[in-house]
């Protein structure tokens, strides 16, 4: 936890330092200090059919899936760093956004395969 899901345009997901943007997405929630960096799973979602202000024009949103139990002001500021790390990776795209959601804690599951100790 938490679930970064970077939706964005395919001609952004086509650019050769598009691992530069996930890690700095990753960076960015880790850096916020509400989560363990080994639990923030990032992952990108493009689209080669979108319209943005009626137009076909490049866009970035990050849907940030946190369990409940955060405050307003900690999601906004993580809202915050999010937009900024992709802002200053991609200054060019004028349409980045992100939306922080809670899941119910009594809702959510999930499994981890042990590490190997050696």
């Amino acid at each position: 936890m938490p679930h970064c899901v970077i939706e964005c345009s395919a001609e952004i997901a086509g650019h050769p330092d598009i691992d530069r943007l996930l890690h700095a997405v990753h960076e960015a929630t880790d850096a916020s200090g509400l989560f363990q960096g080994a639990d923030i799973k990032v992952r990108l979602q493009s689209y080669d059919d979108f319209l943005v202000g009626g137009r076909d024009q490049d866009f970035v949103h990050i849907t940030c899936h946190i369990l409940a139990g955060r405050s307003d002001d900690q999601k906004g500021l993580l809202a915050e760093r999010l937009v900024g790390a992709v802002c200053e990776r991609l200054p060019g795209v004028q349409s980045i956004s992100c939306e922080v959601r809670d899941m119910a804690p009594a809702a959510y599951r999930r499994r981890d395969k042990p590490q190997a100790r050696g």
